[in-house]
């Protein structure tokens, strides 16, 4: 009954992935648009304009037509460095979570078992790809003083703005020569460069950073020494960048023990389901168990949350 079941989900989701996927695009909008469009007084111009804009919106709607999440969610898998495209990513997540539960209820295995299999691939996907996003934003933190003091010479001597983010992208490594030369193809396409410098600040999420965009794109309307403000910034983070290592020494102790306090329990519940899942079955199928499940995860979530406010100090 319960590999039946498991089978079921598994073959209802992938019909609805499929039906998703090659779902066209509804007529009937379309030329609800068109004709909302065409009957209103506009010159030939404006309507040769909005042809060539329709178009382009079709192109992109057939394009995003396997695009399963959001912009934000996208940004963040591009920013963490996986060779994965956020839709290629949510895939793998799934697969992740139903192929082991579909292979081990096949052996027949126990369902808490089975369960355990599903909770660890739902779990693990989104930790590795947040411990990737953290070590490479920490990477571009200290790349960004260097690529600063570049960028600053090469303005000094007489290069614009672009070709010293082009410098950058040609003489420094990844993550930030990716994410300089990203920036730079986008120009390169039509993208406006105070564009393509927020879309970086989108991606990245790095407070240094988005002072630099602010100060280049300030400097570009109001004027100024723009080499002198990127002095001026590339020592405030060489500070903010030292200040921070001293806080991680320090606030050590507690992200350690906030990580044993938050994982330790979890790690031993979820062993025990492989282990010995009778043991386990009894807190799921009696009152009392589940009292005391609810009870340990709201005192959990507090000690959790409790150090982790003691350990994160603001700079």
């Amino acid at each position: 009954m319960i590999q039946i079941l498991l089978i079921s989900i598994s073959s209802g989701l992938l019909v609805y992935f499929l039906v998703h996927l090659k779902t066209p695009i509804s007529e009937k909008e379309i030329v609800k648009e068109r004709i909302k469009k065409y009957f209103r007084k506009s010159s030939i111009d404006d309507i040769e304009d909005q042809v060539i804009r329709e178009r382009y919106e079709k192109a992109q709607k057939k394009k995003n037509m396997n695009k399963l999440v959001s912009k934000e969610f996208s940004d963040y898998v591009a920013s963490s460095g996986v060779r994965l495209t956020a839709n290629e990513f949510l895939y793998a997540w799934i697969g992740s979570v139903f192929i082991p539960m579909f292979l081990f209820s096949l052996v027949g295995l126990h369902i808490i078992t089975v369960t355990a299999m599903g909770i660890l691939g739902f779990v693990v996907p989104p930790l590795l790809l947040q411990r990737a996003r953290r070590k490479r934003q920490e990477l571009f933190s200290r790349q960004l003083g260097e690529a600063l003091v570049i960028m600053g010479n090469a303005v000094k001597g007489g290069f614009s703005f672009r070709q010293a983010m082009e410098s950058v992208a040609s003489d420094m490594q990844t993550p930030i020569a990716a994410e300089f030369e990203r920036a730079i193809r986008e120009i390169h396409f039509g993208v406006p460069q105070e564009e393509a410098l927020l879309h970086m600040t989108e991606r990245m999420k790095n407070r240094d950073l988005d002072l630099l965009v602010s100060a280049v794109l300030t400097s570009a309307k109001v004027g100024g020494n723009l080499s002198d403000i990127m002095d001026v910034i590339a020592n405030t983070i060489k500070d903010r960048i030292r200040i921070k290592q001293e806080v991680r020494v320090l606030t050590s102790s507690g992200r350690i023990s906030a990580l044993i306090i938050g994982l330790l329990p979890l790690i031993l519940f979820i062993a025990l389901m492989f282990i010995n899942p009778e043991y386990v079955k009894y807190f799921i199928n009696s009152f009392l168990g589940n009292i005391m499940l609810v009870i340990s995860v709201i005192l959990e979530l507090i000690g959790f949350l409790a150090i982790r406010k003691i350990a994160d100090i603001q700079y």
